[in-house]
């Protein structure tokens, strides 16, 4: 029988005897299975890891949706006495009915690595964080044998792994390397934003710790991926047309390469459990390694190299190597077209979509507008030139900070800053290395960021593609604009913003926090964490979804929205059997952009008011009674 393919998931024409074949069969071949027939194939006894230990399971069922299973019931042990326990001792020990204000310390530092007795502070908390290991381990390995059970491949478990392990750094392994439980992450809805404020000031500057940085980086990192991600799906959606190559021009375009359907997803993976594993570095490393990061750095400025002598044989030597490399890779492979390349295809499945104006100037410069793969355009040329003229001014007066020192410009570039004027000037300019040259890069890096956004909105225009990129990167934008414009000109003056430099930055959101009592207790900048972390939880559960299901399609992304798969049906029976609910393969990327674009969102609104309408979020805190009681 002949038997025309139209996407992954569907054949033109059915057998006869479709009844008669299992649906597994089926759906290899691309007939459209429903979802239900997938569940009923699936749902049955065995393939768990008891299974293959022992050769019997006897707590392998389901209740409802809900898979059990033996790690289920393990689970399960956990959430019930470590829920009960942390509930007595809020309710019943302490009298705390206010959830909120909550208070659960670990044992004194004095009782070092012993069990305390049931009459001894931190008595339930050894407890709760004993049944709340039992409960995350259970859980990772009930999601092992979910994944056994579908065929899939262990990105899942592995990712959530990392979450565990986190929990693990945190309350035994840390507190077993500096010696008492004391050192544990202490327990409460609000109490923990004492502890976690607390213990950046225990070790001076804790934004100063690289692995913090790197974390907090991969953080947001995983968040702009996750928001790219969710915008480029829905932006194709509804659009029968769409090919998942066209998601590729379209990147190739803005942004001159795009990572492919698959290698998006892994990305999205490895993004997500990189950030808690820094995360777990920086945690582990403070108070057991580094008891001062502002002195961990003082080895930078030691360091042999920073000799005249010996930076100019570190130059002549990388040079000889690049040029190496270059000579190398130059005697390597075919000689290719590269206008065949970018300009062989036609509409969007070429990387050369006609030119959005008609500029004599930028045609006579870039042709088509075309800057390699990228098209640059009207908007870009201006987003570009903006850009490297803010940076131009910024590192022009480092510089000038180091008398011109080549030296000193590399060995103290992290610690440079052009700083915005002083409180003294208000809103009005200032002498240009009195804050002059930071008021006009700031000015040329809003005309670089909005002249982007007109390119984003121009090239998604153009490729006949939503607005939903262009939306989530004005979220972003909300945020920056609120740091680097709103607040300042609402308060008076541009003292407000922080300066250019990567120490400045960590040095303004330090200062925000202790200008504003505890900044940990604004209600938005919670909701800000709670979107930033569930983004990247969100990343990493959906990279490794379809990862784990990429050999039956599910990366295609953009087919599935038309014909959900096998690759996609067997990713919802697991978050079906797991949590009891599933995503569909267009409601997964609207929460995506969603948690990514409230990062901003939420995070603008929570600074913006701090200094305008809240002037200390502790006292705030405490008037409506939220904070926990003193020890």
């Amino acid at each position: 029988m002949n038997q025309k393919v139209i996407t992954g998931a569907i054949l033109a024409d059915k057998l006869s005897d479709e009844s008669e074949r299992p649906a597994v069969e089926r759906v290899m071949q691309g007939e459209p299975v429903p979802f239900s027939v997938m569940e009923e194939h699936y749902k049955k006894p065995g393939g768990t890891m008891m299974h293959a230990l022992f050769g019997a399971d006897p707590l392998d069922f389901w209740v409802g949706r809900f898979y059990v299973g033996t790690f289920g019931v393990m689970s399960l042990i956990g959430i019930f006495f470590g829920t009960f326990f942390y509930l007595y001792q809020a309710i019943v020990v302490e009298g705390a009915y206010n959830l909120l204000a909550a208070r659960l310390d670990p044992p004194p530092i004095s009782a070092g690595l012993r069990l305390v007795g049931a009459n001894e502070p931190g008595f339930y908390w050894q407890l709760i964080v004993f049944f709340a290991t039992i409960a995350f381990i259970g859980w990772a390995l009930r999601q092992v044998d979910i994944s056994r059970k579908l065929e899939m491949t262990y990105e899942i478990p592995i990712a959530y792994g990392a979450v565990v392990f986190s929990w693990i750094t945190l309350q035994i392994l840390r507190p077993i390397g500096m010696g008492a439980w004391g050192n544990g992450f202490a327990l409460g809805i609000t109490h923990h934003l004492d502890w976690v404020s607390n213990i950046g000031y225990q070790y001076f500057n804790f934004f100063y710790n690289p692995f913090h940085a790197i974390g907090i980086s991969l953080l947001f990192a995983s968040t702009l991926v996750l928001a790219m991600h969710g915008s480029i799906i829905l932006m194709s959606a509804d659009r029968p047309f769409m090919k998942e190559r066209q998601e590729d021009a379209f990147w190739r375009n803005l942004l001159g390469y795009s990572i492919g359907e698959i290698g998006i997803h892994r990305m999205a993976f490895w993004l997500g459990v990189s950030s808690v594993l820094f995360s777990n570095l920086c945690i582990y490393l403070s108070g057991t390694l580094v008891y001062d990061w502002n002195e961990f750095w003082s080895f930078w400025n030691n360091l042999p190299f920073w000799s005249t002598t010996a930076i100019s044989a570190t130059g002549i030597t990388f040079g000889i190597a690049a040029f190496g490399v270059v000579i190398w890779r130059g005697r390597k492979g075919k000689q290719i077209d590269v206008d065949d390349i970018e300009f062989g295809g036609i509409g969007l499945e070429g990387t050369a979509i006609k030119k959005p104006i008609q500029v004599n100037f930028l045609q006579r410069l870039f042709g088509l507008g075309q800057v390699g793969p990228v098209y640059l355009g009207l908007w870009g040329t201006v987003s570009v030139i903006a850009g490297v003229a803010c940076a131009f001014i910024i590192l022009e007066d480092y510089a000038f900070q180091v008398a011109y020192n080549p030296v000193a410009f590399l060995r103290d570039f992290w610690v440079l800053s052009l700083d915005p004027p002083g409180m003294a000037f208000g809103l009005g300019f200032a002498p240009w290395h009195e804050g002059g040259a930071w008021i006009v890069a700031t000015f040329l890096l809003h005309v670089s960021v909005l002249t982007w956004l007109a390119r984003v909105v121009d090239r998604s225009q153009k490729s006949d593609l939503g607005m939903q990129l262009a939306w989530g990167f004005g979220a972003a934008l909300f945020l920056y604009f609120v740091i680097y414009l709103i607040r300042p000109m609402v308060m008076g003056n541009w003292a407000q913003a922080p300066g250019h430099g990567f120490k400045a930055i960590l040095d303004w959101t330090n200062n925000v926090s202790v200008q504003y009592g505890n900044f940990y207790y604004n209600p938005f900048h919670m909701l800000s964490i709670f979107f930033l972390l569930g983004s990247t939880l969100l990343l990493a559960m959906h990279g490794a979804t379809i990862v784990a299901t990429s050999r039956w399609g599910a990366h295609r992304e953009i087919e599935q929205m038309m014909a959900e798969g096998s690759g996609y049906h067997r990713s919802q029976l697991f978050w079906r059997w797991c949590m009891g609910f599933q995503a569909t393969s267009k409601s997964i990327h609207q929460w995506l952009w969603w948690f990514a674009a409230m990062t901003g969102i939420t995070g603008g609104i929570g600074l913006l008011i701090s200094g305008t309408l809240i002037f200390d979020w502790y006292a705030w805190a405490t008037q409506i009674g939220i904070v926990a009681p003193p020890f």
